[in-house]
């Protein structure tokens, strides 16, 4: 039996349990055997395993590559070693050390061969006695094993079974049963190639040359005779025809697997590596080989197995549509506010369906314990490890950042976008109401408030939302193709591991699905908008109530002079005043109703042409409440400093009128029964802006 292994896995620091279980899967019947030489290898690598790796940590660069292909060599020799002794095949190919070596030029098999090419007779006679030959040397059951099998068969069957002994790893079988066939239908070409191709795979390159002249006379431009002949003198030694046959082939065939394969190792070893990895990769665009990979990563070149299959566009189902995932659309998400209504009342179905979809597939996952043993007591399948290929490039391809909703440069502008929202609603200044404003009123100033919020919001709405539906149009166009592309790969090599594998993609398709409309804005229109009224109501309302100005009129701060006495007034009080320096005064307060009066002495004063001036008094007060009942007596201190307004002179030179255009007014009070007071005011134009009053 032929045993596959990547002997990479353990060629460099001697890991060879995965030999053990490569074996042990593939061949039981030997696994006692294996154990115990295994787990004296094994045993001997641990040993080495830690003085080597501080070994190896004081190691240069140089000195590091030198160790490693050290360490390379001397594990492929004992793989070689134990492959031997266990008496199964090892590919070469796939171990670290291993160089490209072309067969050295057979010169005396080359002499064999015919200048012209023989006639169907002679081929006849040719196949004849070779059969005798292999017939004198192999054992009696093999020959037994023949008789039985080419009995009554067509000679298509017999060429069926050929192949089939041949993959079997029984060639003296399939090169009997291929030269029955051969003969059973001399007219054959598929025949007469099929038996040379197998001579060629047994070391009977001289013996397959001659039939392929013969047949190549009528069909010169035939691809699978030309990569034959080309094989057929590779295999001789004989590079230069070898290189014609193969070119020729590839001519007309420009994905022949071998006759790639065959070239590319033919241009690694003339060191042509560049030419050579053409040729490998189209051989890995149509097949398969490990050992062609471990080339590759031998000259650190790798191939994505994945990506050359998608290059020959090869027939594939759609499984997509087959599941009838495109009913599964994401509802249209909220331009505006006042959209979001209506759009989460949609979703709900939407969400509904893709939770289903989730727990669906998520069961389909879970395999009993009987569908996972009776999958691990089968042989892998033939595609095995062209799938477990696939998958893994497949994965290199569509990684899962690829397949993500949002890569990290989205996730960092949506946090642009958050921000920025939030700055500018932050920012927003909604206009107050003024004191003792109406109901109506006050909502006119919440729907301004409204109106400056709503379309901050709707704004960021619409952005955040077309930005989250962009990115969700993307990641479901890339989540089609790939599952697509893993379901087909898989199809090959339905393995239960594979299976679940698929499962859980399909699980996770639906948990973007649900992304793609839970990660969108649902805002609803900012709580101011909930007023009923629109923008022109609300700006009329505020229009009427503005400006109102309630102020004490500057017409009614006045003050007379007949000489004798003194009238002044305001909106609070009015007040008499008589004398020069010995005064005398009556004051009324309209808003509090108190009567004052005083007497005492004073001084005044005159400047700026008249028009301004200066009082100061100490007089002794007595106040009566406006009950005119006594209320408080004792002394206080008036000081006062003002500009007029154009006084006039009253009809006969006896006085002067005139308008208080501003001034201060300070007074000192002491009573027996209100206490020390003391206070600071503006009069006319000052009057609202001078105001201080302490009391103790």
């Amino acid at each position: 039996m032929h045993l596959k292994f990547q002997l990479m896995q353990y060629a460099f620091m001697g890991n060879l349990l995965h030999l053990y279980f490569y074996v042990l899967k593939y061949n039981r019947m030997k696994t006692r055997w294996m154990v115990g030489m295994l787990m004296l290898c094994i045993s001997v690598s641990y040993a080495q395993t830690m003085p080597d790796v501080n070994k190896m940590m004081k190691m240069s660069p140089a000195e590091l590559e030198a160790y490693k292909k050290e360490m390379q060599k001397k594990y492929s020799v004992q793989a070689k070693e134990i492959a031997q002794q266990a008496n199964f095949k090892l590919d070469e190919m796939t171990l670290p050390d291993f160089k490209v070596q072309l067969p050295t030029k057979d010169v005396k098999r080359l002499s064999l061969l015919p200048t012209q090419p023989p006639t169907l007779i002679q081929l006849s006679d040719m196949l004849r006695t070779t059969k005798q030959q292999i017939e004198a040397v192999v054992k009696p059951t093999v020959i037994q094993e023949v008789k039985k099998i080419v009995t009554g068969q067509t000679a298509e069957a017999l060429q069926q079974s050929a192949i089939g002994e041949f993959y079997a790893d029984r060639p003296e079988q399939s090169l009997l049963i291929a030269i029955e066939a051969a003969l059973k239908d001399v007219n054959d070409q598929t025949g007469w190639n099929n038996v040379a191709a197998i001579m060629n795979m047994t070391g009977l390159q001289h013996k397959a040359i001659p039939i392929l002249m013969n047949q190549l006379q009528s069909d010169p431009n035939n691809s699978m005779l030309l990569n034959n002949m080309g094989q057929a003198y590779l295999g001789l030694g004989d590079i230069g025809l070898a290189e014609l046959f193969l070119k020729q082939c590839l001519q007309h065939d420009p994905l022949n697997p071998e006759a790639n394969r065959s070239m590319g190792m033919i241009k690694f070893f003339y060191e042509q590596y560049e030419e050579g990895m053409n040729y490998f990769e189209k051989e890995l665009e149509v097949a398969y080989r490990r050992s062609t990979m471990a080339l590759m990563r031998g000259k650190d070149k790798a191939f994505n197995i994945y990506q050359l299959r998608k290059k020959r566009n090869i027939p594939k189902r759609d499984f997509f549509g087959e599941l009838s995932f495109q009913n599964f659309k994401v509802p249209a998400l909220p331009e505006t506010t006042d959209e979001t209504a209506d759009a989460k009342i949609k979703g709900e179905s939407f969400n509904q369906s893709v939770t289903e979809e989730m727990m669906y597939w998520n069961s389909r996952a879970q395999l009993s314990p009987e569908e996972i043993k009776r999958d691990g007591e089968q042989m892998p399948s033939i595609y095995a490890d062209y799938v477990e290929a696939l998958l893994k490039d497949l994965h290199a391809v569509y990684t899962s950042e690829e397949l993500l909703l949002f890569n990290e440069l989205d996730i960092n502008h949506i946090r642009l976008m958050l921000d920025n929202y939030h700055a500018k609603l932050m920012a927003v200044q909604c206009p107050s109401a003024p004191a003792g404003a109406t109901h109506g009123e006050y909502e006119a100033y919440i729907k301004k408030c409204c109106d400056i919020k709503k379309p901050i919001m709707d704004a960021f709405v619409a952005e955040y939302n077309a930005f989250v539906t962009k990115r969700g149009k993307r990641a479901l166009g890339i989540w089609k193709e790939y599952l697509n592309d893993l379901i087909n790969i898989v199809s090959l090599d339905p393995s239960a591991g594979n299976r679940i594998m698929v499962y859980r993609s399909l699980q996770q398709y639906f948990v973007v699905v649900a992304q793609c409309w839970g990660s969108g804005q649902f805002l609803d229109p900012p709580m101011e908008c909930s007023v009923v009224l629109s923008t022109a109501e609300a700006d009329s309302i505020i229009a009427s109530s503005r400006n109102l100005d309630l102020s004490c009129p500057q017409w009614l701060n006045i003050e007379i002079d007949v000489k004798v006495a003194k009238l002044k007034a305001d909106c609070n009080k009015y007040a008499i005043e008589a004398g020069k320096f010995w005064q005398a005064g009556y004051e009324h307060n309209f808003r509090t109703g108190t009567t004052t009066l005083s007497a005492g002495v004073g001084v005044k004063a005159k400047f700026f042409a008249n028009t301004g001036g200066a009082d100061l008094k100490a007089m002794v007060y007595v106040s009566f409440d406006n009950n005119n009942e006594f209320s408080d007596v004792g002394i206080m201190g008036k000081a006062s400093v003002k500009i007029g307004d154009t006084p006039f002179v009253l009809a006969g030179g006896n006085g002067s009128a005139g308008g208080t255009l501003g001034g201060t007014e300070g007074v000192v009070k002491y009573g027996l029964d209100s206490g020390f007071t003391s206070g600071v005011k503006g009069t006319g134009a000052l009057a609202e802006v001078v105001k201080i009053d302490k009391s103790l």
